[in-house]
């Protein structure tokens, strides 16, 4: 178990095993995301369910979002999203080699839910920055 630390919430792992959630717990590890789907690693890959019964047993909230490697979606970030909002942490997220559950989490910190202001300037004018260099240039070419 590689642990790489995102922030104060979040970090981030290879493939765990039953063993290395005793030390989550250990370390006060709240919720773990399995961001890997089953058969994915073959044999040697533990199956979500065994992961997740073992988590139970140490009081660690466990989810299953299975990401394809490179086939992260909305729906994906949306779950993380949720969860992140029912458990404050720590949580670690892990995948094949850490990057998927840290791709996931980026784009849920990144990508929250559009205000109806936003919503409706496009995307290159959503920052007050750009929104002024918008006006900046329109009145460059107003008469």
């Amino acid at each position: 178990m590689d642990i790489k630390t995102i922030d104060q919430r979040y970090s981030v792992s290879d493939q765990l095993t039953a063993t290395d959630l005793d030390a989550l717990a250990a370390n006060g590890i709240k919720l773990v995301v399995n961001f890997r789907p089953d058969g994915e690693g073959g044999d040697a890959q533990p199956l979500s369910a065994t992961l997740a019964a073992k988590a139970a047993s140490l009081g660690i909230a466990y989810a299953d979002i299975p990401v394809l490697p490179n086939q992260i979606r909305p729906e994906h970030v949306q779950q993380l999203q949720a969860l992140l909002n029912m458990h404050p942490g720590p949580v670690l997220g892990f995948c094949r080699t850490g990057n998927r559950a840290g791709q996931v989490y980026q784009q849920a910190l990144h990508n929250g839910p559009a205000s109806a202001e936003t919503a409706a300037k496009p995307a290159c004018c959503q920052s007050s920055e750009q929104a002024g260099l918008l006006h900046k240039v329109k009145s460059w070419l107003s008469p």
